[in-house]
């Protein structure tokens, strides 16, 4: 049916007839369509949403300092629960909506930071905006609480999205240590895993050189953090100190890795891992081995720990007898 057609139909409509009309169609209109098309702003306001859609600019006639100012607007309002709280600084109807802006945001700077006078601006406010939105994952800052999964827009992707924007405007020195600090500092949503993000930041690393700065950079944040740490009876004093240097420890683990520095990876992994639980962190560490080196290494590092009096969970055990029976690896790890 074409739209002059629609309008005829429409004309001749009882009240009734239009409101179950416009009713079942939205029942087969998919909630992801709803939202990109964003058709619950229309039927709120439909003179609003046609006078905004007649007003917009294109992308190039935008003015970056007015998206600027805007984003540290809706940052600054988003860690004020001005989107969750009644106020007069964010209508209704806006803190309802507060998806459409801030992908509109993540957007328009993203397009922006192909720009080279704004490539640094524009980096330091993804920045600020992933951040927001981990933080947003575990307070109370958005009608939802998986602010990535609203936007549609995967913690590992804008990560990555910012990792490489920070790549191209700074010396390695500078983003790979505030990279990697923005991954132990920072938390992750209900999704995603930790591992997976030093992932992100292991793909950046494209040559032996800026791996081995890495490696340089994390082992000395690692040797800091194990000192100042403070520790009684075999346990630091704060969790997150042990959380910081485990994940400091995964980061240098891969890293090694991917350069084939077999042993040395699986040595640092030894010394400085915390777990109190002997076969906890054996199992941690096949994971790893599994994952990123090789089954010589695997049945070795296997092997020497049953030496030493650990006793491996029956999963690692059928593992291991898996890979000396068909030398490679199983899909996984059997966990039980």
């Amino acid at each position: 049916m074409k739209v002059s057609e629609l309008r005829e139909k429409i004309r001749s409509s009882t009240k009734d007839e239009l409101q179950q009309i416009i009713v079942e169609m939205y029942k087969q209109i998919p909630k992801k369509m709803r939202e990109e098309k964003e058709i619950d702003r229309l039927i709120e306001n439909p003179d609003a949403f046609k006078k905004r859609k007649n007003t917009q600019r294109p992308m190039e006639n935008l003015d970056f300092h007015s998206i600027e100012k805007e984003t540290r607007w809706f940052i600054q309002n988003a860690y004020e629960q001005n989107y969750v709280a009644p106020n007069r600084l964010i209508p209704k109807k806006d803190r309802a909506n507060w998806r459409f802006t801030a992908k509109r945001l993540v957007e328009q700077v993203s397009s922006f930071a192909n720009h080279p006078e704004h490539g640094k601006t524009c980096a330091a406010l993804l920045e600020e905006l992933y951040r927001l939105f981990v933080y947003a994952s575990g307070h109370y800052v958005f009608a939802s609480e998986e602010p990535f999964d609203t936007l549609r827009i995967p913690q590992v992707d804008f990560l990555n999205r910012v990792v490489l924007l920070k790549k191209e405007i700074e010396d390695p020195d500078k983003w790979i240590s505030e990279s990697l600090n923005l991954v132990l500092e920072t938390g992750v949503d209900y999704q995603t895993l930790t591992s997976s993000l030093l992932e992100v930041i292991l793909s950046t690393l494209n040559n032996a050189p800026l791996k081995e700065r890495m490696i340089e950079i994390a082992e000395k944040l690692l040797l800091e953090k194990h000192r100042t740490a403070k520790r009684s009876k075999g346990r630091y004093s704060d969790w997150k100190d042990e959380e910081y240097i485990n994940n400091l420890v995964e980061m240098i683990f891969i890293t090694q890795s991917a350069l084939g520095e077999y042993q040395p990876a699986v040595d640092i992994f030894q010394k400085y891992h915390f777990e109190s639980r002997d076969e906890v962190k054996l199992f941690i560490l096949l994971r790893l081995i599994m994952e990123h080196q090789s089954v010589e290494i695997w049945k070795q590092e296997y092997e020497c720990a049953v030496k030493l009096g650990v006793n491996p969970r029956e999963g690692l055990k059928e593992t291991y007898d898996y890979i000396k029976r068909e030398n490679e690896f199983p899909e996984y790890i059997f966990s039980y």
